[in-house]
């Protein structure tokens, strides 16, 4: 209730008007308060309320956005993995109709007709397929991995190209790790080759510029940057190398430090290491007692005065901004390859391509179905075939060796026999018996025969041979039993100008250079050298060509075998399938897995945002019981205000006249 204090005796009129409107407007403002707060149910409705809730308000309102947006992403997340688990489900029931279809053709009860029309019917499924990897949600494609903006699978030159690229996109699902929410149709159908890995470790060298980060350290554990200790010729120096974010950082660095001791020392690149040349004495590197960096730059050691050594090689990746003249295995400037696939033929001059990150541009500007990556041990280039159900082949051109040297070549002395002719191998007989004696008998183990130019014969044996040149050594060994000088006389030789196995007979006879079958074996026409030659040469075809081992590839062998009437062909393309039917459950079980932990999420994403609700609701809402019984008193005190100002302030006819 409002009265005048009793200390006031005697005051003006005004101001004990003015006193009691101020207690009446506090009352009236407590009660708007109140009433907004009991319309809204909220108990902080501005910050000079309650700062301190406020606060506390404002972080759980920012909690609790960031919680509906997770919420939001991880719905989104789910229905994609469900939609992609159902693809999947689609994917195997047509390997399975096709892998049917497949073993109904096989053996007896089956005619040309009949299986130039299920042709047909394969050929339906693999557009299917094609419709089914292209599927997409709100404009993500499912099966493109990280490339999710355009379809992953399309037609180049009567082939299907797939251009997606990653494992797959991932996004904020506001988890410890990230889950993809899309898949590779690499990893579900086996999209691209996988063969042809580079044969060579380009071994790249060190360069000013090559950042630590792409260095993996005497260690292979990388190289963490932290200060080190350098004994210049007994002073001891403290070198902070924390800041240095390339190899020239860490050399400039060092070699300013070490010339402040010692003039004429220097520290350099060379190769893939770096070297140490001391001039007034000993120089010593180790490591504090925090860092491992020297251990890492392979310098721990003494290095002596008068010699410039080298530490341990800091095997240093390949990156796109590597340089060809960092190559030590790769001649410059390169020369000219051949590049075939789906039919098309490309000769690449490369002679001025000058880093690794050219190259691959000027491959895949090729528009001929090609990548080129970089491997994951950062030290090989892959060049892989893009087209499904076909065939890629990268050869020599004029007899150089940049393919070779790049270690690309498709056919090259490394070449296992077991990827030849579409991973089918290369025949071989073996373990033959003397039908009359019952002994071994050499002569019926033998393969192929070589018949020369002046009528010379021999059999050769490739029944130990793992790779292409076990049989170039095979043969040339067989030659040399012969009683013929190799190579002067008769050579097996890798073809200098493409792909292949070529055989020279300088025997100087008038016939025909020939190769010709023995035991039944299918050796020679597996090797691609069965028939005759061009007079005294006789050039190989290329049976090493690399194509993708994937669904789509299996498909289409399986439909050509189909209209060409081959058996074999059928037989071995349905059995190919055995191979796409566990990746395709592979990739669904990963799928499976991604939407389980997704679920879990989700679960508790909702749990902590009832939390985060439940503390908000606590510090901001009104508590209803405890205002109305504040509202009721505030009723009565306005009430008690008004009745004691109007007996207090009665003026008199004398007030007026004052």
């Amino acid at each position: 209730m409002s009265t005048i204090p009793n200390s006031i005796a005697r005051v003006p009129n005004l101001l004990s008007s003015r006193m009691m409107l101020g207690n009446l407007t506090r009352t009236n403002m407590s009660l708007l308060d109140l009433q907004s707060q009991l319309a809204t149910g909220v108990r902080v409705l501005r910050p000079s309320i309650d700062p301190v809730a406020s606060a506390t308000i404002g972080s759980l309102d920012f909690a609790l956005e960031r919680r509906s947006q997770h919420l939001r992403n991880l719905q989104q997340a789910d229905s994609m993995l469900a939609t992609i688990d159902q693809s999947l489900g689609d994917i195997n029931d047509l390997i399975l109709e096709a892998k049917g279809i497949g073993l109904s053709q096989i053996g007896v009860g089956s005619d040309s007709e009949t299986r130039a029309n299920q042709a047909q019917v394969i050929d339906s499924i693999l557009q299917s397929l094609v419709d089914i990897t292209n599927r997409e949600q709100s404009g993500i494609h499912f099966f493109g991995g990280e490339a999710i903006s355009q379809g992953p699978m399309s037609e180049m030159y009567g082939f299907y190209q797939y251009t997606g690229f990653g494992d797959s996109m991932q996004t904020d699902l506001g988890m410890s790790s990230g889950i993809g929410i899309t898949v590779s149709a690499e990893d579900a159908l086996g999209a691209m080759s996988s063969r042809m890995r580079g044969l060579q470790d380009l071994d790249p060298n060190l360069n000013a510029d090559t950042l630590l980060e792409d260095v993996g350290g005497a260690r292979s554990l990388g190289i963490e940057t932290s200060s080190i200790i350098v004994d210049v010729n007994g002073t001891e120096l403290t070198v902070d190398l924390s800041d240095a974010n390339t190899v020239g950082d860490v050399v400039n660095t060092l070699q300013l430090a070490i010339k402040s001791v010692d003039v004429f020392a220097s520290v350099s690149i060379q190769g893939g290491s770096i070297a140490i040349t001391p001039n007034l004495g000993p120089i010593t590197f180790s490591d504090t007692d925090t860092g491992n960096m020297v251990a890492d730059l392979g310098i721990d050691s003494t290095f002596i005065p008068g010699l410039t050594r080298s530490g341990l090689d800091l095997d240093p990746k390949l990156t796109e901004q590597t340089a060809i003249t960092d190559l030590p295995g790769v001649s410059f400037p390169m020369g000219t390859i051949r590049i075939q696939n789906a039919g098309q033929i490309r000769e690449v001059d490369l002679s001025d391509v000058t880093t690794i990150g050219e190259l691959q541009n000027r491959i895949e500007s090729l528009d001929i179905g090609v990548r080129v990556e970089l491997d994951d041990d950062g030290q090989r280039l892959n060049f892989r075939n893009e087209l499904s159900g076909a065939s890629m082949s990268i050869s020599e051109v004029g007899g150089g060796q940049t393919a070779t040297e790049l270690g690309v070549r498709t056919f090259s002395g490394l070449t296992e026999l077991a990827d030849f002719n579409g991973g089918r191998g290369v025949g071989s007989v073996s373990g033959g018996f003397d039908p009359v004696t019952g002994l071994p008998d050499p002569q019926l183990d033998m393969d192929f025969e070589i018949t020369l130019t002046d009528g010379t014969a021999f059999g050769v044996d490739i029944s130990g041979a793992i790779t292409v040149n076990d049989v170039l050594a095979t043969i040339n060994d067989a030659a040399t039993a012969a009683g013929l000088t190799v190579p002067t006389g008769f050579d097996a030789r890798l073809n200098p100008d493409g792909n292949g196995i070529i055989l020279v007979d300088n025997s100087g006879g008038a016939g025909e250079l020939s190769v010709s079958r023995l035991n039944n074996s299918t050796a020679a026409q597996d090797l691609g050298i069965l028939g005759t030659g061009d007079g005294a040469i006789l050039a190989g075809t290329d049976q090493a060509q690399v194509a993708s081992d994937g669904l789509l590839s299996h498909l289409i062998q399986l439909r050509d075998a189909l209209l060409a009437n081959d058996e074999s062909g059928i037989a071995f393309a349905t059995e190919q399938l055995d191979d796409d039917t566990l990746r395709a459950a592979e990739a669904r079980a990963e799928v499976g897995v991604r939407s389980r932990r997704i679920m879990d999420s989700l679960a508790r994403e909702e749990d902590r945002s009832v939390q985060d609700q439940a503390l908000r609701s606590n510090v901001r809402d009104l508590d209803f019981a405890e205002a109305a019984t504040k509202f009721a008193l505030l009723e009565q005190q306005l009430q008690a205000s008004m009745a004691t100002i109007s007996r207090t302030q009665q003026l008199s006819l004398l007030d007026f006249l004052r």
